[in-house]
């Protein structure tokens, strides 16, 4: 009997829920949720619904990408199509750089938070995260703190993956993308987690 603990994500609520036989169901902060002081810092002064339109034009896109790598076909709202089309360019730029996963779930066994992995590839010099991005300007501090949750989360959870590398793919309504190596952070994560974890007494 299969007793090893399984993650289950309700997509309506965004919301990841551990599940283990005989025991009572846990709900499991996301990356996102420990990260929202860092997200209000650098989003804090955009209007609600500017931003509610980018997260859903952005979970179609990667809707879209997903369905491209694991089946080949292209199903692209017409907003996403400069966005995927910057993905694809970058596929094709890079074509010894094997996707091995899309849209990864992962929950980290000892610190119990759970994400979703855009991008993992097997290159010739080992297994790469790439996170897709479309915003307008570059992150790259915050980039790496959820980078760092990543990274470090995915590797708990599965003793077979050992990433070398963290990048993120910025990708333009244009059809363009640029490619970030990023050092990943989880040090300030941790930071982020313990004020996620604060309660007063």
């Amino acid at each position: 009997m299969n007793t090893e603990p399984q993650l289950l994500f309700d997509e309506t609520e965004h919301k990841y829920t551990l599940h283990r036989a005989g025991f009572a169901d846990i709900i499991l902060p996301s990356v996102t949720q420990i990260m929202e002081p860092l997200e209000q810092k650098a989003y804090g002064g955009i209007s609600e619904r500017i931003m509610d339109a980018a997260a859903d034009r952005g979970t179609r896109l990667h809707r879209a990408v997903e369905q491209y790598l694991k089946f080949g076909f292209r199903n692209v709202d017409d907003d996403c199509r400069g966005y995927f089309d910057g993905v694809i360019k970058f596929l094709d730029d890079h074509p010894d750089w094997k996707p091995i996963h899309s849209e990864y779930r992962f929950y980290h066994k000892a610190f119990l938070y759970a994400g979703t992995c855009d991008l993992l590839f097997q290159t010739p010099v080992g297994i790469i995260l790439v996170d897709l991005k479309t915003t307008a300007q570059p992150h790259l501090k915050m980039w790496a703190v959820q980078l760092g949750a990543y990274k470090q989360g995915i590797e708990a959870s599965n003793k077979g993956i050992k990433i070398i590398g963290t990048k993120v793919l910025q990708v333009s309504q244009t059809g363009n993308y640029r490619l970030y190596g990023i050092d990943s952070d989880f040090n300030t994560f941790l930071a982020c987690y313990t004020i996620f974890n604060f309660h007063e007494e």
